[in-house]
């Protein structure tokens, strides 16, 4: 591993990741999701988007109306989503300009991302957002 990889996994690429992960276990804990909806194609988007709402609810206790909260959202509903991959990206792309850094660096970061969610046992149904 180059040492740029190994700084991004420890930094904020790899830290967004493992706390994406860490809010998806939090909304399987508190029952948020249907996971009997994920068997179908639309019921997964339905239930990543309510991981996602549940998310950034948790990342933004203190702030509800926080700014960031609502344009996360849209970038991942729009631009990066649906599995918590893109999810991760949303956030880095809004607080610390992820689409900014070069091709091969948000390609480098993406399979971080990836990595760091297989790391923590999500299924790649819900990292991708597809069967």
């Amino acid at each position: 591993m180059g040492l740029g990889k190994f700084f991004a996994r420890k930094g904020s690429i790899g830290q967004t990741a493992i706390w994406v992960s860490q809010a998806f276990w939090g909304a399987i804990g508190n029952q948020i999701i249907d996971t009997e909806n994920f068997q179908k194609s639309d019921g997964l988007k339905q239930e990543l988007k309510k991981i996602a709402e549940y998310a950034l609810e948790v990342r933004f206790l203190n702030d509800p109306n926080h700014p960031h909260k609502q344009e996360i959202m849209y970038q991942y509903e729009n631009n990066y989503g649906p599995g918590l991959a893109g999810l991760t990206v949303a956030i880095l792309d809004v607080e610390a300009e992820f689409s900014l850094n070069t091709e091969q660096n948000q390609k480098m970061f993406w399979e971080i991302i990836y990595e760091e969610l297989e790391k923590k046992k999500i299924g790649k149904k819900m990292i991708y957002g597809s069967d």
